[in-house]
């Protein structure tokens, strides 16, 4: 009975967390953002919800899913997905993704990607932190809006969705985001694509004001 229990609450949350990086990735592509968001609204009720500090003109709102029913057994460590969307003027604006897992070292690995919505580009073509070669393994920013290429997207998007029912945990960013990043030598990650913020390291200069 325990082992099932544990296989269904798993699938369960792979199932519920697949459909929501689903979502999040039909906003970018979509035609009409906003009206996606009021559809995810009406679908979800009280789960998506508004922060405080709302105003006529600003609004923030939240959306939550962990796996809290099998982390509570010990199984396995727990893990989070949270969504946030911002809506200015009555237009959705920007969405960031959060997915972390709790682990019992010091450090633990989380990841946010954050994506414009605004048909003039909202933020920057496309950017990732850490970049190059680092050995900062436990804090990842992926940034991109419209005008990023479907390769940068598709990879900013690839969520590691098994980090919510793996025995141990996920251990850094390369796990939780495996195509964003990748282990170079013992205690060293890379990046695999290149973003805004290395392209000015490395020119020493300015970019394209097309990747603003």
């Amino acid at each position: 009975m325990f082992c099932a229990f544990v296989g269904i609450s798993a699938y369960k949350t792979r199932r519920d967390a697949t459909a929501r990086l689903n979502e999040f990735r039909e906003l970018g592509t979509s035609t009409n953002p906003t009206a996606n968001f009021e559809s995810l609204r009406r679908k979800y009720g009280s789960k998506l919800y508004p922060l405080e500090g709302c105003t006529q003109h600003f609004c923030q709102y939240e959306m939550n899913l962990s796996n809290g029913s099998i982390s509570k057994l010990r199984v396995v460590p727990y893990a989070e997905m949270n969504v946030w969307f911002t809506v200015y003027k009555g237009s959705l604006q920007e969405a960031m993704l959060e997915y972390r897992t709790a682990l019992t070292s010091p450090n633990s690995p989380v990841v946010h990607v954050q994506q414009g919505m605004c048909a003039h580009g909202c933020g920057v073509r496309f950017d990732v932190n850490p970049h190059g070669t680092t050995q900062q393994m436990w804090n990842g920013l992926v940034e991109f809006d419209t005008r990023a290429t479907p390769q940068q997207r598709d990879a900013a998007l690839a969520i590691n969705l098994g980090c919510l029912a793996r025995i141990g945990g996920c251990k850094d960013i390369i796990d939780l985001l495996p195509t964003m990043w990748m282990r170079n030598g013992p205690g060293t990650i890379s990046s695999r694509l290149v973003g805004l913020s290395q392209q000015l390291e490395e020119s020493h200069g300015f970019p394209s004001s097309d990747d603003f």
